[in-house]
């Protein structure tokens, strides 16, 4: 992650897309501010968004962080370290969590998440549960305490499957028939296809729930 007076630039590879069409070319002083801001596996998952969907990096790019890029690297430093490491196997109703790393439970609508899931596992330290409706803080926190390993379970609808995990271990697919989860916007991707994609990144397992 780069900036350059008040605009941020996210260094997505090495070489220069189209560079037919740049007839000059000016060296910036910018500053690098983020050396990790994503992971390789995470950046592959957004060039593959862009190849599979035929749709532009700036679609794409909205999936994965937040508009105000600012606020989401004052955040960080806010975040408080737990006092122990998430690592215990966490069982709940039908879903078992990976022995250890991160498990992501994606479920079609806030509804199900509601109804398959407690209040009291929701609210565990260890646990973050994402949804369309968290206020731009929340998602940048919960976006920091899962790069960070600060969340071994996520709880999460369609749209919010997006993170930058730090140790992703298994996914636990839920109802994977609704039709929630087939994006209507652009890009118009297919969630199961992207967790399929994202098993191969990650090398997690995938676990389908409710076929």
């Amino acid at each position: 992650m780069l900036v350059f007076g008040n605009q941020y630039f996210l260094c997505i590879w090495k070489h220069l897309a189209f560079a037919e069409q740049y007839q000059h070319l000016t060296t910036v002083q910018a500053e690098l501010v983020y050396k990790w801001f994503l992971s390789l596996s995470t950046l592959k998952l957004f060039h593959w968004m862009v190849e599979s969907y035929y749709t532009t990096y700036k679609s794409v790019v909205r999936l994965f962080v937040a508009h105000d890029i600012q606020k989401l690297l004052e955040r960080e430093n806010k975040l408080k370290a737990p006092s122990t490491k998430h690592k215990a196997v966490l069982k709940f109703w039908n879903f078992s969590c990976a022995k250890e790393g991160q498990t992501l439970i994606v479920f079609p609508d806030v509804r199900t998440l509601f109804n398959t899931t407690d209040g009291i596992f929701r609210e565990s330290d260890g646990v973050a549960c994402l949804l369309a409706g968290n206020t731009e803080k929340e998602k940048d926190v919960h976006r920091w305490e899962i790069k960070k390993w600060l969340k071994s379970v996520i709880l999460c609808t369609y749209a919010e499957i997006f993170q930058d995990f730090h140790d992703l271990k298994k996914i636990i697919f839920v109802d994977p028939h609704k039709w929630y989860y087939a994006s209507q916007q652009d890009p118009r991707y297919k969630v199961g296809d992207v967790l399929e994609e994202m098993q191969k990144l990650y090398g997690a397992e995938l676990e389908i729930v409710g076929v």
